[in-house]
């Protein structure tokens, strides 16, 4: 397999190489870190001095202008009008993580004006987005003004029928948008083809943050208000969103997250200090693993097994017993989700064996029993389990409804849409999608997905990105400490992956032991191949981290690739 080495070690000869290590050298010099500090941002596209300083030292003021974003003056100045003329003002979020830490972040400013917004979380039954239904409910109740948080863009029969009834919506969102838009006071989506915002990719409680910056600007710039509110401790919420949705942590979105993370660290609310208290998560153990395996999968159950109001009332929650009785109840509901989750995954893989369908470049499968809840994470594992785009289906109503993800080098919103005449309804990005369908079309829509996708990469052939060749000599405290810079890491920003020069490399009971040229002995995990036990010359491909034990700092490899050198 040939080396995906974009890394500046890896460039020839000539004027070319010359610029690149001068640029290298000249950014080393400028922040006085190691040359392969400079080597790894210049591999991930951080070529000046400038753009370095501010990728590692990352301030609010860095952050876009929220008036760049379509629509964005429209939006404020109806939600201003509806502030002063009292009308009755409803959210209408969505069920996952994104949606609810939107309705949470929209929530908590207009209380802080001395309001209190209705809220309408949808239900798993109801589908994505709004519908019909909720719409003319929430017109019996007086509503005048809709604001969809993380839906609405497609939803152009919803919003008409909202009009009919005399309420205005307004949409903040980040999904995909059709070509012809939803009649709406205000679409505010950076994914709107005359978009001038600088981050496309953010996810809609970023988008929702955004627009409290221009709403929270407009109010003082007015006179408005008495004091100045607080957003940058609504950055919790953010990371949050930004981090369960998969946006990449990048530009906008990573100078929010950063601030986020150092927000719970150093000032946690409520919500936090429960997973303190019940000792689920520390205050200095808050990083991406807890972000992604502790505290969202709880925050998303909620709307994925019962009830996303749940985790919206845990967010916002100011006494911290309430808080604490309802982080137990969140735990019980991940619990169960876990549990649907683990037996829907089970019986796909015999499907998938039983049928014969490994060969297939997709995998589209269907059961009316399967939990409407799950389906969604379920298609996730499928794509981690078998590196094919996956959209698993059950049944609602009288319909299927289904959940997809895609794997690497699929635009599934793009493929989505080009099957439209097999659809009822269907939304998204470009890494995951909601489809809706009658039965009949299920095995049309399944052939026709299956010849639209690209044969995936097996994992044999699948590259692992390097940011950068290294000696051993060059892995040191001070560089680990600097990497630690990079962070948050997620989606747009991994860990950085550097390919180290031939060792000597052999398995022990839970580690892999490598010598290098210099006779030190390095330790790592591998989640690969069996290795044996006798040592074997080859060059590997590890991400490096910072460990403690005992009080004593020491650098641990994660290693994502070893290749023989002797052909064994």
């Amino acid at each position: 397999m040939a080396d995906n080495l974009s890394g500046p070690g890896h460039i020839g000869g000539g004027d070319d190489a010359m610029a690149l290590h001068e640029a290298i050298r000249s950014i080393a010099e400028g922040l006085d870190v190691p040359n392969l500090a400079a080597r790894i941002l210049y591999g991930r596209g951080v070529t000046g001095l400038e753009e370095a300083q501010r990728f590692l030292n990352p301030k609010l003021e860095h952050l876009s202008d929220p008036f760049l974003l379509p629509d964005m003056e429209k939006g404020v100045e109806r939600v201003i009008a509806a502030i002063k003329s009292g009308e009755k003002l409803c959210l209408y979020g969505d069920y996952d993580a994104d949606g609810v830490t939107s309705v949470a972040l929209m929530s908590n400013f207009l209380k802080n004006l001395g309001l209190t917004p209705e809220v309408y979380l949808p239900q798993r039954s109801e589908g994505y987005g709004l519908n019909i239904d909720a719409v003319r409910k929430l017109s019996q109740q007086g509503v005048s003004l809709v604001v969809c948080l993380d839906c609405g863009s497609t939803d152009i029969e919803e919003v008409a029928e909202a009009a009919r009834l005399d309420m205005d919506t307004i949409i903040i969102d980040h999904h995909e948008v059709s070509e012809v838009h939803p009649s709406a006071r205000a679409l505010i989506n950076p994914k709107r083809a005359d978009a001038r915002f600088p981050t496309r990719e953010l996810a809609a409680c970023g988008v929702t943050f955004f627009f409290l910056l221009a709403l929270r600007r407009t109010l003082h710039n007015r006179g408005f208000l008495d004091r100045q509110i607080n957003l940058k401790k609504e950055l919790d919420l953010v990371t949050i969103g930004t981090i369960g949705d998969m946006a990449p942590l990048i530009d906008d979105n990573r100078v929010m997250v950063k601030f986020g993370m150092e927000t719970m660290k150093k000032n946690p609310r409520t919500w936090l200090r429960s997973f303190f208290s019940e000792r689920i998560i520390y205050k200095d153990t808050i990083d991406e693993y807890a972000m992604n395996f502790v505290i969202i999968p709880r925050i998303n159950a909620a709307g994925r097994v019962s009830d996303a109001r749940h985790a919206l009332d845990f967010l916002t929650c100011q006494d911290e017993r309430d808080a604490g009785i309802k982080l137990r109840s969140l735990h019980e509901i991940n619990r169960k989700r876990q549990r649907i989750e683990e037996g829907t995954v089970r019986e796909i893989v015999e499907i998938i064996e039983q049928e014969n369908l490994a060969h297939k470049k997709s995998i589209v499968l269907f059961k009316k029993d399967w939990h409407v809840g799950v389906i969604g994470i379920v298609a996730q594992k499928m794509v981690e389990m078998f590196g094919k785009p996956s959209i698993i289906l059950t049944e609602v109503g009288s319909q299927l409804k289904g959940s997809g993800r895609g794997g690497d080098g699929i635009d599934l919103y793009h493929t989505i849409s080009s099957l439209g005449s097999f659809l009822l309804g269907y939304g998204g990005h470009k890494y995951a999608c909601g489809v809706s369908l009658t039965k009949d079309n299920f095995l049309p829509f399944a052939r026709a997905f299956e010849e639209r996708v690209i044969a995936p990469v097996s994992k044999k052939e699948k590259k692992v990105r390097v940011d950068a060749s290294a000696g051993f000599e060059e892995l040191t405290l001070d560089l680990l400490r600097f990497m630690e810079r990079l962070s948050p890491f997620g989606m747009g920003n991994p860990r950085p992956n550097l390919l180290l020069p031939s060792s000597s490399v052999s398995a022990t009971d839970r580690l892999i032991r490598i010598t290098d040229t210099s006779n030190r002995t390095w330790y790592g995990s591998f989640q690969g191949q069996r290795l044996a036990a006798h040592s074997r010359p080859a060059r590997i491909i590890a991400s490096p981290v910072l460990k403690e034990q005992m009080g004593e700092q020491f650098i641990h490899l994660n290693i994502k690739e070893i290749r023989p050198l002797d052909g064994g």
